[in-house]
């Protein structure tokens, strides 16, 4: 777990470990990127987890990898029907697990831009701000706001391309 903290974090991420679930589920998990998970921990398996992860709203598009010693073709497919992008046997390398995260994260950056998420291809949701861009509707936390066509427009453009320069 710390070699591959350590490893990720000379890649350039930002690292947070948990070495059960019940640790990790104490993480405010709906701001991550992407999960690295083992099948096997504590009382709560990997394979719960992750169920928990994909039925959770807030967490369900987060991306997970498992990492395991579970090296049967049945683990695998497993593993990816449970809804995981990419299932690592070990013994890997630090190398193969890198290259994984960036192809997973490369795949998964088209419906992310930065805390941007387009969970639909015509919404973007920006923390607690929903823009629902075929019905011109805006919400916050739920409650609807009344926004003017322009207004909407230019939010909308400012989400799409947030933290660039324009």
């Amino acid at each position: 777990c710390e070699v591959l903290k350590l490893n990720l974090e000379n890649e350039g991420y930002d690292v947070d470990t948990a070495l059960c679930a019940e640790d990790a589920l104490m993480l405010d998990i709906k701001q991550y990127s992407l999960i690295l998970l083992d099948i096997m921990m504590g009382e709560i398996s990997g394979i719960k987890m992750a169920k928990m992860l994909k039925a959770d709203v807030t967490t369900a598009n987060i991306p997970i990898i498992f990492c395991t010693a579970r090296d049967t073709e049945d683990d695998m497919i497993m593993g990816l029907n449970l809804g995981a992008d990419d299932y690592i046997m070990k013994p890997y390398t630090i190398r193969n697990v890198i290259a994984r995260v960036k192809s997973v994260l490369r795949r998964t950056a088209s419906h992310k831009v930065g805390n941007v998420s387009a969970e639909k291809p015509n919404r973007l949701v920006v923390e607690g701000l929903c823009l629902d861009l075929e019905f011109k509707r805006c919400t916050v936390d739920g409650e609807e706001v009344k926004l003017a066509r322009k207004e909407f427009e230019l939010l909308a453009y400012l989400i799409q391309h947030r933290g660039k320069i324009c």
